[in-house]
C-alpha cells in the first residue's frame, strides 16, 4: 500500500511527468485493474489475444456476478484461485482486482486501467444493472435513476474510481444484499494523490474511456504485438440508457458534488496519456487510423460471416503491421 504524496502538490494540477520521458519497458506481469463500467472489458479483449491462452488468467468474477460493497475481489481472494496456477508462466492478470494484487507475484509488475467521467460511468452502471436483472432496490422494488442519485449513500456513487486505484484500506467496504445501497467511508483529497502515486509508480498506464483503442495500440507498440491480435468488438454495452443532456441539471449537479475526486483523476489521466502518448508519435497514431479503417470493415463482415471466416480475414489484413 503506498503513502499519501507530499501535501504541497496541487490536487487539480498535472504532475511532473515522472517516468513519461522515456518509453516503459514489457513487465513480467501485466494487471488490468478493471473497474466497471469503464470499457474494461473492450481493453481485456484486445490485449488478452496478443498473449498465448496458457499466459492469461482472468478472474471469474464478472459484472453480473458481485452485488454491492468495492464490486471487487479481495487479495485472499486472487491468491486462493491462483493456487493451482503456475505464477512465473502469467504475462496477463485481468478482472476487478484489487490494488496491491501484484504483491503475489515475484517478478516485474504493471498495472493498466482505464477510467471514464464518473457522470457517463454512473449512468452505465445504474441502468447496466437493470439490464442484467440486478437493480438497485428499496423495499424489495426497483428505484428509480433520480431517488439514487438523491440518495447519495451508495459506495459506487461517490468517487469510486479514486476509491479503487489509491488501494487505501480505510476506504474498504463489505459486499452489500444484492440490490442494496452500501455506505463506506468518504473519499478524501489524500486519497486521489495516493491514486495517482501509484498511477505514477505502478502503471504502465491509465487513459481515459475515450483513448482505449489508442491504449491498446501503445501497448502493441510496447509488446512489439502484430496489429491483427487487437481486432475486436465493443463489449457489454449498456443498451438502454438516458444521455447526460437528459439528465436533469440539479442530478448532474449532485453526482458531479459527489465525485470531485474522480473528475480530477479523470481530468488528470486525460492529461497524462497525452503526455504519453507523445513518445509513440507519429506511429501510434498511424496504427490508429490502420486499425479503425480495418476494424470497422471487419465488424461488418462479422455480421454475415461465420467466425471463422471472419478471424482469418483479419489475420491476412494485419500480417505484415
Amino acid at each position: 500500500m503506498t503513502t499519501p504524496a507530499s501535501d504541497s502538490k496541487n490536487t487539480g494540477q498535472m504532475d511532473a511527468a515522472r517516468g513519461l520521458d522515456v518509453r516503459p519497458a514489457a513487465p513480467d506481469l501485466l494487471i488490468h485493474l478493471h473497474i466497471a463500467k469503464t470499457g474494461g472489458t473492450t481493453l481485456s479483449s484486445m490485449v488478452k489475444h496478443a498473449f498465448r491462452g496458457d499466459e492469461v488468467f482472468e478472474t471469474i468474477s464478472q459484472d453480473d456476478q458481485i452485488y454491492g460493497g468495492l464490486d471487487l475481489l479481495t487479495y485472499d481472494s486472487c491468491k486462493h484461485l491462483l493456487r493451482d496456477r503456475d505464477l512465473g508462466q502469467l504475462r496477463y492478470f485481468t478482472g476487478h482486482v484489487p490494488m496491491g494484487v501484484d504483491r503475489i507475484f515475484t517478478g516485474s509488475t504493471k498495472y493498466i486501467a482505464i477510467v471514464r467521467h464518473p457522470v457517463e460511468r454512473l449512468l452505465s452502471y445504474f441502468y447496466y444493472r437493470s439490464q442484467i436483472g440486478d437493480p438497485y432496490l428499496k423495499d424489495g422494488k426497483p428505484i428509480s435513476f433520480e431517488a439514487y442519485v438523491e440518495s447519495g449513500g451508495d459506495i459506487i456513487f461517490n468517487n469510486y474510481q479514486v476509491r479503487v486505484i489509491s488501494g487505501s484500506p480505510d476506504l474498504d467496504a463489505p459486499a452489500g444484499a444484492r440490490g442494496a445501497l452500501v455506505a463506506g467511508a468518504p473519499v478524501e483529497a489524500r486519497h486521489l494523490e495516493m491514486a495517482k502515486q501509484n498511477v505514477e509508480e505502478n502503471f504502465l498506464s491509465i487513459a481515459p474511456l475515450e483513448q482505449l483503442t489508442a491504449l491498446a495500440m501503445l501497448m502493441r507498440r510496447v509488446y512489439g504485438w502484430p496489429m491483427r491480435r487487437l481486432q475486436t468488438e465493443y463489449k457489454n454495452p449498456t443498451k438502454e440508457r438516458p444521455r447526460r443532456r437528459q439528465i436533469a441539471p440539479y442530478l448532474l449537479r449532485i453526482i458531479e458534488d459527489n465525485n470531485v475526486h474522480d473528475i480530477a483523476l479523470y481530468e488528470w489521466a486525460c492529461g497524462r496519456f497525452a503526455q504519453q502518448r507523445k513518445l509513440y508519435e507519429p506511429g501510434l497514431s498511424r496504427d490508429l487510423q490502420v486499425f479503425g479503417v480495418v476494424n470497422r470493415a471487419l465488424t461488418t463482415a462479422g455480421e454475415i460471416l461465420p467466425w471463422t471466416l471472419r478471424k482469418r480475414l483479419a489475420q491476412m489484413l494485419f500480417y505484415a503491421r
